[in-house]
């Protein structure tokens, strides 16, 4: 059962608090504390949490500071900030930047933590499921590519024996075709083998990587 808890990290320099927070909460979560943000790295390191929750005023790096610092290696966890003071300019660039996903006021009252800490959690499997969803679509679309692919290639093959044998009856005088049957076979082949010709180029680009360029709208304004 433990597992299927919701695992927080808590990053305070003020011990009081990490007790007072464990104390709270830690029937209903999985608790983990660090007094400091090079401690809290340390936890994340062995650790896969869910939320992250950290004070705004600490000795060497703010809370800011710190979720920006993992904000790329470690996107998924659901960011909290707790904070005593009034850096509104900081937790509002913070919010803006993705940096955070809530700030509360301390001293935390209990019920708002409460509540932050589930929608978080809500917020984390939502995004957590979407990822998986967007990973089956992939491998799915990939399977699909594929399958296509080897069918236009299984399927282009008869059609240019179909065609060899159109081009043979040609070289023999021997047969002759005053309906024009062979020609308009031909056609339909030709046709055919145009159409899955583009599908196996469309699976080639799918398989390529995308690049970026920039463009100078205002040449092509001018132009």
């Amino acid at each position: 059962m433990k597992n299927n808890r919701i695992r927080i990290l808590y990053i305070d320099d003020e011990v009081h608090n990490l007790n007072a927070f464990r104390a709270n909460f830690r029937r209903t979560y999985e608790i983990y504390t660090a007094s400091s943000a090079a401690e809290g790295m340390q936890v994340l390191k062995g650790i896969e949490v869910h939320i992250i929750i950290a004070d705004q005023k600490m000795p060497t790096t703010t809370g800011v500071e710190f979720f920006n610092e993992i904000k790329d290696v470690l996107p998924d966890p659901i960011r909290i900030l707790l904070t005593g003071y009034t850096d509104v300019e900081d937790i509002i660039d913070a919010i803006n930047k993705g940096h955070i996903f809530s700030y509360i006021k301390k001293p935390w009252d209990e019920h708002e933590l409460f509540k932050t800490i589930n929608n978080a959690y809500e917020i984390y499997s939502a995004r957590k499921q979407l990822k998986e969803k967007v990973l089956e679509l992939e491998k799915t679309n990939d399977e699909l590519n594929r399958f296509i692919y080897s069918t236009s290639h299984d399927l282009r093959a008869p059609l240019m024996s179909v065609q060899g044998i159109i081009n043979l009856s040609r070289l023999d005088n021997t047969m002759t075709d005053p309906q024009g049957y062979m020609g308009m076979i031909e056609v339909c082949i030709t046709r055919l083998d145009s159409f899955i010709q583009k599908i196996i180029e469309y699976y080639r680009n799918s398989r390529l990587d995308l690049e970026y360029e920039k463009i100078d709208f205002e040449a092509l304004m001018s132009d």
